[in-house]
């Protein structure tokens, strides 16, 4: 599947990585930096692409998968209804230990770092998009970490593992992202 974003949506995840400011109280900052961290998740999705046969027929829909600890709340309500390559997105919420096989895009929310580590061997080498935000989540061999840095939600891309897991990210995704490069 070739993917064709529109500039528009280019044109959202740059002002996404250019920065954010939380209006109000301090009650909403991280009301904001959800909604923020899910539509990362949302164009990430856009601007990925897995090998035809983890798809299915064009009904299949690509499922975001929240695994472990939801730290979105009522964020992911803004994806009701959306579609990605003109399928419907399903979002699932896993426990942590679960197996987020047929999953095609996973956030791993915080968990112990041997539950983390375990999942993540058990999804190398699938064709499965997986987004954490653990400072070691990219040298454990996850594909993108969500960081925020003087408050700015920014991500880091381990290219090697997305590679090693079939899927293609496009170039206009990689241009925004900080590539990680795996040791050896």
């Amino acid at each position: 599947m070739r993917l064709q974003p529109g500039g528009r949506l280019l044109g959202v995840l740059l002002l996404l990585v250019a920065g954010f400011t939380g209006i109000g109280t301090d009650q909403s900052i991280p009301a904001e930096k959800a909604r923020v961290k899910v539509t990362f998740l949302y164009h990430f999705a856009q601007f990925s692409s897995w090998p035809e046969e983890v798809l299915g027929d064009a009904a299949t829909p690509i499922r975001l998968c929240i695994l472990g600890k939801d730290p979105f709340g009522s964020a992911l309500e803004q994806l009701q209804g959306k579609t990605v390559h003109n399928r419907p997105l399903e979002i699932r919420h896993l426990p942590a230990g679960a197996s987020a096989r047929g999953c095609h895009l996973v956030f791993m929310g915080p968990m112990p770092k041997q539950v983390l580590q375990t999942l993540l061997k058990q999804l190398q080498n699938q064709p499965v998009l997986t987004v954490g935000e653990g400072e070691d989540f990219l040298k454990q061999g996850g594909m993108v970490r969500l960081v925020e840095e003087k408050n700015r939600i920014q991500f880091e891309i381990n290219i090697t593992a997305a590679r090693r897991a079939g899927l293609q990210l496009s170039a206009r995704l990689l241009r925004l992202a900080r590539i990680y490069e795996e040791a050896g």
